[in-house]
């Protein structure tokens, strides 16, 4: 009972923002004929295409590339967002908090709960595309996805206020970083597999701490083995980078707190 009263209020506030944010990405496609649906189809859409484009008929058979390229990609978004995301929140959302009553972290927690929401739609599409493609990829490694989760989360939320530090300390880094994210979406193994690259390839995968997240999601689905190494480097990067965001969060909450 201590532990439920503890909890609670949190899992209220992510109840409520979940349905804030459902709210939201409906409104998004209001208009259209397909409405919200248009967030897994176009998912599926650009998946269909990388897979299309980039498959090696010596490399795997398609169903299962398309699952490669499908679990990394909903991923991406999520990444993706949460960098390119978080460029302009303290300058642009500021209003929305104080009009919403929230804090600081309350604000980028809302914005968080806005990508898991997004990532969850597009978690989705690739359980479905699982179960009808390779249902043999269904197994004990989903008990891994809690795990997951409890890793990219926070990391998430980490790297989404640093981000958004250094564009309200230096305006010109938000084109550098969006430019940024471009490239290193090509320079991680999302349409390309890590096991099977040399030079440049294999430096990324080792190097790129994108490459770990990605292999982590994919073990969890069954989609490639379970390798320790992805989760070790996806560990190491989330302490590190949460380290850093808890010390930027501390210094910085009060001059933030000040900006109109």
């Amino acid at each position: 009972m201590i532990l439920w009263r503890r909890i609670r209020p949190f899992l209220s506030t992510f109840v409520r923002f979940m349905h804030i944010s459902f709210l939201e990405a409906k409104s998004g496609y209001q208009g259209t004929r397909l409405g919200l649906l248009w967030l897994p189809f176009s998912t599926l859409i650009f998946t269909g295409m990388l897979t299309l484009v980039f498959r090696h008929s010596d490399t795997m058979p398609i169903a299962d590339f398309f699952l490669y390229v499908l679990s990394g990609y909903t991923l991406w978004q999520f990444i993706q967002g949460s960098i390119n995301g978080s460029i302009d929140i303290i300058q642009k959302r500021l209003e929305f908090a104080i009009h919403n009553n929230l804090t600081l972290a309350g604000l980028f927690s809302k914005l968080l709960v806005d990508r898991l929401f997004e990532y969850s739609v597009n978690l989705g599409v690739l359980i479905v595309a699982i179960v009808v493609l390779r249902p043999g990829y269904v197994g004990w490694d989903l008990f891994l996805f809690a795990p997951f989760i409890a890793i990219i989360v926070p990391t998430s939320l980490a790297i989404s206020y640093l981000i958004n530090i250094i564009t309200v300390f230096f305006p010109d880094m938000a084109t550098l970083i969006r430019t940024a994210t471009r490239f290193l979406f090509f320079a991680s193994p999302i349409f390309w597999i890590a096991s099977e690259g040399t030079g440049v390839r294999q430096f990324l995968s080792q190097y790129n701490p994108v490459a770990y997240f990605l292999g982590m999601v994919r073990q969890v689905f069954g989609v490639t083995p379970i390798e320790a190494s992805a989760w070790i480097g996806s560990i190491a990067v989330s302490l590190v980078v949460c380290g850093v965001g808890y010390v930027a969060f501390s210094r910085s909450k009060g001059f933030v707190r000040n900006i109109k």
